[in-house]
């Protein structure tokens, strides 16, 4: 039988041909849209770039280059301002430009807008709305998004207006007088007002029914805050008080608007109503579907930003707590930040052509902090721990081979703390130095405090014959920890001592310090400011309503701590706050493991990466353009 080739299959060829042809001339349509899309989105890269620097050169126009002078000029550059807002004649002004980058990326050839950058955390924030969060994550969400009327220079340290345009402080230091920038705004676009700040302080941090009790609880010099006009405050204070300034200046301000539309228990509730007036805000600000633990924390860029705009379009946040996978996430891209373990530091950074894709930076700066093992010195649930007494804490820290423990924990990449104030903080007493390795020494002090092998067990006992054994509470995941964990065990063991080791995620840290729920713990402390106030952690009032003396140290600090805060000449405030290191130093409340440089790989897919004596500054962060 033969095959014919009839109409049918002349038109059904037909067809197809014609198909083809319409579909391929529809790809070269596409690819001319295509083209053309990408031309314009060039363009339009372009045009923002340019607007991006013309902002640059008009900030840098308009604005004084250069330090601040109580007329608000300087030599090149004479600005007439008006002065009628002030309170006291006589008095200096202290008039602050608009602020701007440290290292503007706008001024980079590849500089372009968007991007996404991903840092890791080692722990999981637990909640994010101000105050009532207190971890170093959740601030480091909070910096990002919200705004307090002062900042630290990230260069020079020094204090200056953010929210703030100027101010006058009364030179006996009872008041201050603060000049709000008129152009400051939220991210929803409302202006940032006297009543914000008078609010969130009074209405706020000082309501009693919010759980803001760690910050309500070191503000107590803040007697009041007043409304001058829409863009005044007067801030009275009881004392003068060497931190007043900085503890007036350096609260977030929060948008009544927002926040009183709900009730304290809502409040209280929440694990992220934040809203602010930074360059980032919350992707979803949903009271409704609110962020929750275990899942990424997004921010986006705040469109309605009052001082120069970042050029990421935003940064994302999640947690990793194993050291490995948190390496394999950052090799693998799937991260831009994270803060690696001290080992791997020091193998990934000196593995040849590890430094073409990822920037390893390690400074001491401002945060740098110390880590401790914290001792339970006043009662645990109506009981007290064996380190109430002084000469049991002094044989913990005899006990402990720091040196050893940097060294072989932390790859030799710390030093030995000293207290709390390291070198160079001239705060810190360079007469004192790190407490010796000596366990004989460790074992005589607890015999002299009674704790003895009566029956020849190997463990001590005390005239009781209660054996000396306690709980050492650290936080989950990472090499390092189960380390010093281990080091720990095995050096009590070596002295008669049984120590029992509580692993909890870091969620829960906070509940036991506030309960004080705890033998030992280990923590760490990094500084806000270059001289730290020490009444947060150490003041005897800190042990009242879950502040941050939740060792329930008393040991006669108060006289130094308030003299310290009294003392307003830096030289003789220095002198005390040795005095004040001196007693720590005897006291041992803490051992002092060690002061924490920081480390970071970051990812060579961003530009414009620096480090500052106050630490990173993501915002100025860029994704080049190819």
């Amino acid at each position: 039988m033969q095959n014919k080739f009839g109409l049918k299959d002349f038109i059904l060829i037909l067809l197809v041909s014609l198909t083809l042809i319409v579909s391929f001339l529809a790809m070269k349509q596409d690819d001319r849209r295509w083209q053309q899309n990408e031309t314009i989105n060039d363009k339009i890269g372009s045009i923002e770039q340019l607007v991006a620097r013309l902002d640059s050169k008009l900030e840098s126009g308009i604005m004084i280059s250069g330090s601040n002078n109580s007329n608000g000029s300087n030599a090149n550059s004479p600005v007439i301002r008006d002065e009628s807002w002030t309170k006291q004649a006589g008095v200096p002004i202290q008039w602050f430009d608009m602020p701007t980058f440290s290292a503007d990326p706008r001024n980079e050839d590849d500089y372009k807008l968007g991007g996404f950058f991903k840092e890791t955390f080692e722990a999981q924030p637990v909640k994010l709305t101000p105050v009532l969060a207190e971890d170093t994550y959740a601030r480091r969400i909070g910096d990002q998004v919200l705004e307090s009327l002062g900042d630290l220079n990230s260069e020079t340290l020094q204090l200056q207006g953010l929210l703030a345009e100027a101010w006058q402080y009364d030179p006996n230091g009872y008041w201050l007088r603060v000049k709000i920038r008129k152009n400051a705004r939220f991210s929803d676009g409302e202006p940032v007002t006297a009543e914000d700040v008078r609010w969130s302080f009074h209405d706020y941090i000082n309501n009693p029914q919010l759980e803001t009790e760690s910050l309500r609880s070191i503000m107590t010099n803040i007697d009041r805050i007043d409304v001058v006009d829409d863009k005044t405050v007067d801030i009275f204070f009881t004392n003068p008080d060497a931190y007043n300034l900085q503890m007036a200046l350096g609260f977030y301000v929060l948008p009544k608007h927002f926040y009183s539309q709900f009730t304290t228990s809502q409040i209280n509730q929440s694990t992220a109503l934040v809203m602010g007036s930074g360059p980032f805000k919350l992707q979803n600000l949903d009271p409704e579907d609110q962020w929750t633990p275990g899942t990424d924390i997004v921010l986006v860029r705040n469109e309605q930003y009052w001082g120069p705009k970042p050029a990421l379009a935003g940064m994302r946040f999640d947690t990793i707590t194993e050291d490995v996978a948190k390496l394999t996430s950052f090799i693998n891209g799937e991260t831009h930040m994270i803060t690696p373990s001290s080992p791997q530091y020091v193998e990934k950074s000196s593995q040849p052509g590890w430094d073409d894709n990822a920037y390893s930076v390690k400074w001491f700066n401002m945060r740098s902090g110390y880590g401790f093992i914290g001792w339970q010195c006043g009662p645990r649930n109506g009981k007290l721990t064996p380190f109430h007494d002084k000469r049991v804490r002094q044989a913990m820290t005899l006990n402990l081979d720091r040196e050893l423990m940097i060294r072989d924990i932390w790859a030799g990449l710390d030093n030995v703390a000293v207290g709390p104030n390291n070198p160079p903080s001239p705060a810190a007493n360079p007469d004192i130095s790190p407490w010796p390795y000596d366990p004989e020494r460790a074992k005589a002090l607890l015999a002299e405090a009674g704790w003895i092998d009566r029956d020849g067990n190997g463990v001590l006992e005390d005239e009781n014959g209660v054996e000396f054994e306690f709980e050492f509470t650290r936080a989950s995941g990472g090499q390092t920890a189960e380390r010093m964990q281990k080091y720990l065990v095995d050096r009590c063991a070596a002295i008669g001592i049984r120590c029992i080791p509580k692993v909890v995620d870091w969620s829960l840290y906070d509940q036991i310090m506030k309960t004080r729920n705890f033998d030992a713990i280990t923590l760490g402390w990094s500084a806000s400011s270059p001289e730290s106030d020490p009444s947060q952690i150490w003041h005897t009032k800190s042990i009242q309503n879950q502040g941050h003396n939740f060792i329930q140290w008393d040991a006669g600090q108060d006289q130094y701590i308030d003299a310290i805060k009294a003392e307003l000449d830096f030289d003789k405030r220095m002198a005390i706050f040795h005095q004040f290191h001196t007693l720590v130093n005897e006291e041992q409340p803490y051992t002092f493991i060690r002061s924490v440089p920081w480390k970071r790989f970051i990812s060579k897919d961003f530009s414009n990466v620096h480090t500052y004596p106050k630490g990173l500054q993501q915002r100025e962060y860029y994704m080049p353009a190819n």
